[in-house]
């Protein structure tokens, strides 16, 4: 990859791909980005937050839709983020390799994050433009879904569920989704509401600080809900082992994302 232009402010860049329709087999062209640059480039960041057809290519041949995944670096200098979607979970993500793109620029003090899907990564970028700790959002994406009913959970598929912009409100206000199997665009959307962030961080952040390794600027990590449950494995296991301050704090946890998330009376198990 390569900045056409290094002394542009806007670091936006496109490319061209030449692809084969999986359905018909027919070769074309399709025109995507390899860096969105949402800090300087607002048509961009919108486009990313709320143009779903944003990254779907349509067969010449066929006229097929298809939703490509291709790498793609956002960056937002003014925030200090990046977000990194490399699809092939098998590409090395290296500092050496962003700043190679950008020109040479430091992002030591940047918040730096990969991900996986291109879903992943416009919601990564949610969560950090929103001001909160992202890795704290995915431990409430994790602790509300065990509160889904296990019965509800085949028709609330875990891959659909996401956190997402509220309808209406600031970029600082984010709802969990839910979204039907089987009726497209469908769902529950639920306000993640002030108290409920509060009370996970006062919970969780410090157990975060405590991990140098989680804590490094500058490193593109992953920050998924798979991450979160295996964080949360790691607390029930302290919590389980005899630390009963821990257990009481996961139980007023518990409670509050049940009050605050869905407005239901939970008792935390023993």
């Amino acid at each position: 990859m390569a900045v056409e232009d290094n002394q542009q402010k806007d670091r936006t860049h496109r490319t061209e791909l030449q692809l084969t329709c999986p359905a018909c087999g027919g070769v074309g062209a399709f025109s995507t980005w390899d860096c969105i640059d949402g800090g300087e480039n607002a048509e961009m960041r919108r486009r990313v937050l709320h143009d779903e057809g944003l990254f779907f290519y349509q067969c010449p041949h066929c006229h097929s839709q298809i939703h490509v995944e291709s790498p793609c670096l956002y960056v937002d200098k003014h925030k200090k983020f990046m977000v990194w979607h490399i699809p092939d979970p098998k590409t090395p993500v290296t500092s050496e390799d962003v700043r190679s793109f950008l020109g040479g620029d430091s992002f030591a003090e940047y918040r730096c994050r990969a991900a996986l899907t291109w879903g992943e990564w416009r919601e990564k970028i949610i969560e950090i433009e929103s001001g909160y700790d992202d890795r704290l959002y995915e431990i409430i994406k994790y602790g509300a879904y065990q509160l889904v009913k296990e019965g509800d959970r085949e028709k609330l598929p875990l891959e659909a569920y996401h956190i997402d912009l509220t309808e209406g409100g600031g970029s600082e206000d984010v709802s969990l989704v839910f979204l039907e199997r089987d009726r497209k665009g469908m769902g529950y959307v639920y306000d993640i509401t002030p108290k409920a962030k509060e009370v996970t961080s006062d919970i969780f952040l410090p157990l975060l600080e405590r991990i140098p390794a989680m804590n490094e600027m500058g490193r593109f990590d992953r920050f998924s809900y798979s991450w979160a449950q295996q964080f949360m494995a790691q607390v029930l296991k302290a919590a389980s082992s005899g630390q009963e301050a821990y257990s009481q704090l996961l139980g007023f946890w518990v409670q509050t994302l049940g009050k605050e998330l869905f407005h239901a009376e939970i008792q935390p198990a023993e």
